[in-house]
């Protein structure tokens, strides 16, 4: 009888110890998964330059904007007015002109179908990622682009261009001086951004 007993003692206890739930295993199906939250509005939207100091100049681009880039695509940055009356009488109406406030410091040349030409910068607000803007002298760019700057070298009307070029696209710097003038303080007072040609660095009365 004692046997008895304690067989089923036994017997109990292992089988209270098969019905104790476990953390392990397989996985249950009382929750559902965890979701990552979705992002939110502000999270999911590009930011979009509200001044020109937040445009930033790249081989061939300015901010969001891309030499080549379409008529329309260009319009969908939000950056531009399209077709406005031309700035001097004489002159066409250009396909392109950059909103206020960045028309003040930067300029867009146009092929005749409407598309991105070449980009130009020709007050203080926009720069490179090595911070080189208008205002920046010769120093600067030797220091920010070492042996990949070209130049000086003549630009036409008595002044010098620097360049640098990366896969096609340029970044071309005006400095007054003619280039046997040139000096390391001297200040650049033009850029301009192109893929394809080298930047040609002027702009006419138009």
């Amino acid at each position: 009888m004692k046997r008895t007993f304690a067989a089923l003692a036994v017997l109990a206890l292992l089988t209270a110890c098969n019905n104790t739930p476990t953390t392990s295993g397989s996985p249950t199906t009382d929750a559902p998964p965890a979701m990552s939250p979705a992002p939110s509005a502000s999270e999911s939207a590009v930011d979009t330059p509200k001044s020109a100091d937040d445009l930033v100049i790249g081989f061939g681009t300015v901010g969001p904007v891309s030499v080549g880039m379409s008529k329309d695509d260009a319009l969908a940055t939000g950056l531009f007015d399209a077709d406005v009356a031309a700035p001097v009488d004489g002159c066409p109406s250009p396909p392109l002109t950059w909103k206020k406030p960045f028309s003040a410091a930067a300029d867009v040349l146009t092929k005749q179908d409407g598309s991105v030409a070449s980009l130009g910068v020709h007050e203080k607000g926009p720069k490179t990622d090595d911070s080189i803007g208008v205002g920046s002298t010769l120093a600067d760019l030797k220091s920010a682009y070492g042996d990949d700057l070209t130049g000086p070298e003549d630009a036409g009307y008595g002044q010098s261009g620097a360049y640098v070029e990366k896969d096609g696209a340029w970044i071309g710097f005006l400095l007054n001086p003619a280039p046997e003038a040139v000096k390391d303080d001297s200040a650049i007072t033009f850029i301009e951004v192109s893929k394809g040609d080298k930047p040609g660095l002027m702009r006419d009365g138009c």
